[in-house]
């Protein structure tokens, strides 16, 4: 990637929305940023789902107080700092203020830093500093990094560190925010610079500023990045042109990176997942990656296809990996839980985004300077859903396996954690569980049911049979049929057929669950969710059945009771 890119790229992620149009021309006077002000506020607090979950109204009061005290007198591009130091209380991701559609004229350092290995690295700079590529930053200005993540901090939003520490990286070379943070003075023609080689020698470079219009006319002789050293690419290397895409990559693994939850409509999900398992099922694989290290979201649903693939290639015996790391957010970060939840094991490092977290964004711009802004419209609770996700709160995922990649490997165009995996006999995943007897109770649109159920890891599953029979005559009917010969089970909605022996009182004891490998449709949706077969019979996670049909189910922990309501959407 040519430098231009890059330093483009980072830019970008900080300044969110910022390639929209312009609203106009800015009114600067106090009145008209009042009005923006108290636009801001009361959007912010009246519709993000709570907006003082992790700040109070008195630091909201005391932040706009410090805004207003200044109307007046401040900058442009102060003023819309305030407003993201304001947005940034949420304590949310998703919920931020563009700085770029006032941020016109900035300055900058050619100066791209990158994180490896626990360090800042100097990944791009002028061709001058070519030397220096691969070495570690130690300070900016006078100051360390960590001294000016800890002073621009307060504009950016996060909800965990390393999204903190991406952010960072995306503004800290921008000469504006290090001088309205006082890290500098300003008007500086040229900033110190210091790295630090491996073995422990410090230079001081010292870097020009340039302003926008300088460096828009520099010609690309002018920069080097660590892209243009490596001695070769590795066929995994993201490729910004494809939503999707499949590659071999011998020794019986099957590659898919996917670097945005949409849906290519030039290439149809559900034809690329037919291709999918068309490798799957020939046998020629034991490894299956699915590579999420370069998504940053969409919407989560799109994967839902290639999940089940997934899910009953480990359910077959098979190992399933999915790759994350501090570039994995938002959708795509709920489809790493989910494909650790059906078997997958997690290679990477600590995701950007946090398990639950707040999302659902909607756009807006202020009425009167036309800053852009974002805000979440509801909390995404990945661990009432999910077992994989129940150890955590609003923090990263973690892998099973840490592997990060190194600077070294990726010189020589080595993948770090694709190389692990391949090198790595597969992960067995443990298929079977100890199953006992429920005491759950159902309730289905207020009717108590008699469909008894067996408590796999904290989780309820039932017999697709008895919840047929528990759903007839409500909006939300099934029939369920059995193809033997292609172990295929379909549910379609309409009135269920008995076969006998539904309802009927499950035996006590410890069992042991296995996990089942016949293929369940709703429809011709396939159904996403572990299931197992205990003495012959197929069980399933209730709430895994209820999103596919659409409809309410409740835990009341107090009653130990399950309430379905079929009038009612399903809500996660």
């Amino acid at each position: 990637m040519r430098a231009k890119q890059w330093l483009a790229g980072c830019l970008s992620a900080a300044t969110v929305l910022s390639c929209l149009p312009f609203a106009g021309a800015v009114d600067s006077t106090a009145q008209a940023r009042q009005e923006d002000l108290d636009y801001l506020v009361q959007t912010l607090t009246e519709n993000h789902p709570d907006f003082y979950a992790n700040t109070t109204e008195q630091e909201v009061a005391d932040k706009v107080g410090e805004i207003e005290a200044g109307l007046g007198e401040m900058s442009d591009f102060d003023f819309a700092v305030g407003l993201s130091e304001l947005a940034a209380l949420a304590g949310d991701s998703h919920t931020m203020i563009s700085v770029g559609s006032v941020l016109q004229d900035y300055h900058m350092l050619i100066m791209a830093p990158d994180w490896y290995e626990g360090h800042w690295v100097l990944a791009g700079a002028e061709k001058q500093y070519q030397d220096y590529i691969g070495q570690e930053i130690v300070s900016v200005g006078g100051h360390t990094m960590d001294e000016l993540m800890q002073a621009i901090e307060p504009m950016l939003s996060y909800d965990n560190a390393v999204r903190l520490r991406r952010q960072f990286g995306s503004m800290v070379y921008v000469t504006e925010v290090l001088q309205h943070y006082g890290m500098i003075t300003g008007g500086e023609e040229s900033l110190p610079v210091v790295v630090r080689a491996a073995d422990g020698a410090e230079t001081t470079l010292d870097m020009k500023v340039y302003a926008a219009q300088e460096y828009a006319a520099l010609g690309p002789d002018a920069y080097i990045n660590a892209s243009q050293l490596r001695t070769s690419v590795p066929a995994t290397e993201p490729d910004r042109e494809v939503y999707y895409k499949l590659l071999d990559l011998g020794e019986g693994t099957l590659y898919m990176q996917y670097n945005s939850c949409r849906e290519d409509p030039e290439h149809p999900m559900d034809e690329f997942a037919a291709g999918v398992q068309a490798k799957l099922d020939s046998g020629a694989y034991e490894k299956f990656i699915i590579d999420l290290r370069n998504n940053g979201g969409g919407s989560d649903g799109v994967l839902y296809p290639v999940t089940y693939l997934a899910q009953q290639f480990v359910a077959d015996g098979h190992a399933a990996y999915v790759l994350a790391g501090e570039g994995t957010f938002s959708s795509a970060l709920i489809n790493t839980v989910q494909l650790k939840d059906a078997g997958a094991t997690f290679v990477g490092t600590p995701t950007g985004g946090s398990v639950d977290h707040f999302g659902a964004v909607t756009a807006f711009a202020l009425p009167n300077t036309g800053i852009r802004g974002q805000y979440s419209n509801k909390f995404i609770d990945l661990g009432s859903y999910y077992a994989a996700a129940q150890p955590y709160g609003i923090e990263s995922f973690r892998p099973d396996i840490e592997v990060e990649q190194t600077f070294a490997d990726y010189l020589n165009g080595v993948d770090t954690a694709v190389q692990y995996i391949l090198d790595h006999a597969p992960v067995a995943t443990e298929l079977t569980k100890t199953a006992q007897v429920s005491d759950a109770r159902v309730v289905v649109d207020g009717v108590p049911v008699a469909a008894a159920a067996y408590e796999i890891e904290d989780n309820n599953y039932f017999k697709l049979r008895d919840l047929a029979m528990a759903f007839t005559g409500t909006q939300a009917a099934f029939n369920v049929a059995w193809d033997g010969d292609a172990k295929k089970v379909t549910l379609t909605a309409g009135t269920y057929e008995p076969v006998g022996g539904e309802l009927e009182p499950l035996e006590g004891g410890d069992k042991t669950a296995t996990r089942a490998t016949a293929d369940v449709y709703v429809e011709d949706m396939p159904l996403v969710g572990k299931a197992y077969e205990i003495d012959g019979n197929h069980y399933f996670k209730l709430r895994d059945l209820c999103f596919m049909l659409g409809v309410s189910v409740e835990w009341d922990n107090a009653t130990q009771t399950i309430a379905i309501d079929t009038t009612k959407p399903y809500v996660q």
